[in-house]
């Protein structure tokens, strides 16, 4: 099992099990332990459903693990009441207390951030775009105004020369398409790219503009494998007024416009793959300004809004 998959196994799975359990079944024999632990263990769900990436456990999962806790404690407390003790009495009593309550705080700054992410930055530049694929169900898996929502956050204060290079894309949307049970592919995560359900849906320009620049005819990868070569892969950059506009990690083969010419909103670009440094198929997006010199992708990125909407990573959209 990759690193990747241990990690989505362990934090989505493993531990929000072990919290409800441990709380249902062997709760703290104290007042301000049963107190910290129902507490800490209600702020990692909450950190988790909006902070983690849930495509492989489905987005609704999340909130199951919520009801079933609630559910667990609204059952036992009749039952058991409340302990005598409001203290607990020595070390075995005291650790998990402050274990736990570590993690909850720690949760809690997460989840604050993720809070915090759900609005664009105050005062910020918003650039409103059409829908860039068409009509289905699509989940945000990175967007949003926080780094606990946005991993594109890495680049909007470079500590390297790669990272300035894109640091346009510090805004930036990642969309996958999901069925309506919440998946987006046949299996855990499948090797083929073309098991996952965006791999080929047709990419459509969210603003009439110039093309200032395609790139086709790097492979798409198999996943979870990147290529970090060039980290956009198959891509289209759209000059749409004083703004640019990428769309990146599309399929091989699939690019059907050429710089400079001319497309108006809905012209098709190409098709959606996973080219470039992208761990399985999706479709990247992000809008910025033009660099006065340097990279391209350098430019001072901005927020943007699909038809008035501002994506946080974990919504769905429901395109008909």
């Amino acid at each position: 099992m990759t690193l990747l998959n241990l990690s989505t196994f362990g934090l989505q799975i493993v531990l929000p099990f072990f919290l409800i359990v441990w709380v249902s079944y062997f709760p703290a024999q104290s007042r301000i332990g049963l107190f910290v632990q129902i507490l800490g263990t209600v702020s990692v769900l909450l950190a988790l459903l909006l902070a983690a990436v849930w495509i492989i456990p489905p987005w609704w999962v999340p909130y199951g693990y919520l009801a079933l806790l609630t559910g667990k404690f609204l059952w036992n407390l009749p039952r058991a009441g409340l302990p005598v003790r409001w203290l607990p009495q020595d070390w075995r009593g005291w650790f998990p207390v402050v274990s736990v309550g570590a993690l909850g705080i720690w949760s809690a700054t997460v989840a604050v951030d993720a809070l915090n992410g759900r609005e664009p930055q105050r005062d910020a530049t918003i650039v409103n775009l059409d829908f860039p694929l068409g009509p289905s169900i699509y989940l945000v898996a990175s967007g949003g105004a926080s780094a606990s929502v946005n991993g594109h956050f890495l680049t909007l204060n470079p500590t390297t020369e790669r990272q300035s290079a894109y640091r346009g894309q510090s805004y930036a949307v990642d969309l996958i398409k999901i069925n309506r049970w919440g998946l987006r592919a046949s299996g855990w995560r499948p090797s083929d790219p073309a098991a996952y359900a965006i791999f080929g849906e047709p990419v459509f320009a969210p603003c009439e503009g110039e093309v200032l620049s395609a790139a086709d005819g790097m492979p798409d990868m198999r996943v979870p494998i990147t290529d970090t070569s060039r980290l956009e892969g198959n891509h289209v950059v759209l000059k749409c007024g004083d703004k640019a506009v990428l769309l990146a990690h599309l399929r091989e083969g699939s690019v059907s416009v050429v710089a400079g010419q001319a497309v108006r909103t809905g012209t098709p670009l190409g098709q959606v793959g996973n080219s470039g440094q992208s761990t399985e198929p999706h479709l990247h997006i992000h809008t910025q300004r033009l660099p006065a010199g340097g990279p391209v992708l350098s430019g001072e990125p901005l927020h943007l809004n699909f038809e008035g909407r501002f994506l946080v990573r974990n919504d769905r959209l429901h395109i008909g």
